[in-house]
């Protein structure tokens, strides 16, 4: 009031002094209030704030790009461990350790899988060794698996000794064991006389062919690698008894189509060291027609030849790989073939594969349905090939040849015709 006052009685002086500090005044409520607007923002919600980070980081980091994938896997023969194998295990202090006992010797390490074809169905019937000898009715007893698990990733199982226990009684328990020791298998013993209808009758999925998860390894650019869990294709083709009919190569067809696939046929005239005609006529329809990428057979009981046949490797025989003959060198020798793929990486897309492969290991009765259902491009793959020659002897443990034989099984196999392209560099 005093100010007020004054400013009065000073006439237009004091007008003049009252204007300015109004708008002094005036001017500081302004500045302050602008100031108060300016510093004001709008609370920002945790999920705008976070999404915005998200969209920011995924801007600066991409997803690693796949450089490189591959995979080295051995395929063997025929593999038993019932009749004179399980006697000499049983008398030794290795026990059911016996036959397995110096597959050392061939670096199992070095291996992303083994596949060989188990002649022999796995049951608790136990043995009858005059009925094995005799009349060749095989059983390899379950308490070998544990042991057998350490070095087999999958067993075929289509041939003429896994229907020997019950038929497909036996089969089912042979499915069943491998379930419980982590082992896949492919194939059924289903061939085209009347004991097919035996086999039908107690099992429903008699398909020659089934997935097999094999781990493949893959390189990222970001010096990364991961082990993807892929489908392959497995095929059996069991024509011990018959000649396989149209079913078997349209199966095989189909799974080609959707997934690298191999076959291992299970036929041939035993104890001969090379195929005949008709053999030749079946695997070459199985890459001509069914379209798989290589033809890997057994059940001669003999190393036979192998031919490169329109890029694609057939071997007509591995041989026994574990069994219990010993009539001489050819029936105790075996070439295990090392099958080394490389995947071309570009649009594979490795996740959506692995979730797949993991799919299948959990249920493998809708695993072949759901790789059809996601209309993946099928993965291309260049195969190169070796091979290794081993020897159970007379003792039945299966083991690393010599350098002699190893020499030997090449010539069998005639592998110095096989063009270089498609062999390992040594």
């Amino acid at each position: 009031m005093l100010l007020w006052s004054s400013m009065y009685n000073n006439g237009m002086n004091g007008k003049k002094i009252g204007v300015v500090l109004l708008l002094f005044l005036l001017g500081a409520g302004g500045a302050f209030c602008a100031c108060f607007l300016l510093n004001k923002k709008e609370p920002e919600s945790a999920n705008t704030t976070e999404a915005g980070r998200r969209e920011s980081k995924s801007e600066l980091v991409q997803a690693p790009i796949a450089t490189s994938a591959n995979m080295k896997i051995l395929l063997a023969g025929t593999t038993f461990w019932g009749r004179r194998t399980d006697q000499l295990a049983r008398k030794s202090d290795l026990g059911v350790k016996y036959p397995f006992s110096k597959l050392g010797t061939m670096q199992r390490e070095k291996y992303d899988a083994w596949i060989a074809g188990l002649e022999c169905p796995v049951t608790d019937n136990g043995h009858n060794y005059a009925e094995e000898n005799s009349i060749f009715k095989f059983n390899c007893d379950p308490d070998y698996l544990a042991e057998a698990k350490k070095y087999f990733t999958a067993f075929m199982l289509g041939n003429n000794h896994t229907d020997n226990q019950g038929g497909g009684v036996g089969l089912t328990t042979t499915r069943k064991y491998l379930d419980k020791n982590g082992i896949q298998y492919f194939g059924t013993p289903k061939y085209t006389d009347k004991a097919e209808s035996e086999l039908t009758r107690d099992v429903k999925d008699v398909s020659n062919c089934d997935i097999v998860v094999l781990p493949v390894n893959v390189s990222y650019d970001n010096n990364k690698t991961q082990k993807i869990q892929m489908p392959f294709g497995f095929c059996s083709a069991h024509g011990v008894f018959g000649i396989p009919g149209d079913d078997y190569f349209d199966n095989m067809k189909e799974y080609a189509s959707y997934v690298p696939t191999i076959a291992m046929p299970h036929m041939g005239a035993e104890y001969q060291p090379s195929h005949d005609q008709l053999r030749q006529n079946l695997y070459r329809r199985m890459i001509d027609y069914s379209g798989v990428d290589s033809v890997i057979a057994d059940h001669p009981h003999w190393v036979q030849d192998a031919e490169a046949y329109k890029g694609k490797l057939i071997v007509y025989s591995m041989g026994n790989f574990m069994f219990d003959q010993y009539d001489g060198t050819e029936y105790s020798r075996s070439a295990t073939i090392e099958a080394n793929a490389d995947v071309a990486v570009k649009d594979v897309d490795f996740e959506k594969w692995n979730k797949l492969g993991e799919a299948c290991l959990k249920d493998k009765q809708t695993c072949f349905e759901n790789i059809k259902q996601a209309k993946m491009p099928k993965i291309s793959i260049a195969w190169k090939y070796d091979y290794h020659a081993t020897t159970s002897a007379n003792d039945c443990i299966t083991r690393l040849s010599s350098l002699a034989e190893q020499e030997a099984v090449a010539q069998r196999l005639r592998w110095s015709s096989i063009p270089a392209s498609m062999k390992v560099s040594k």
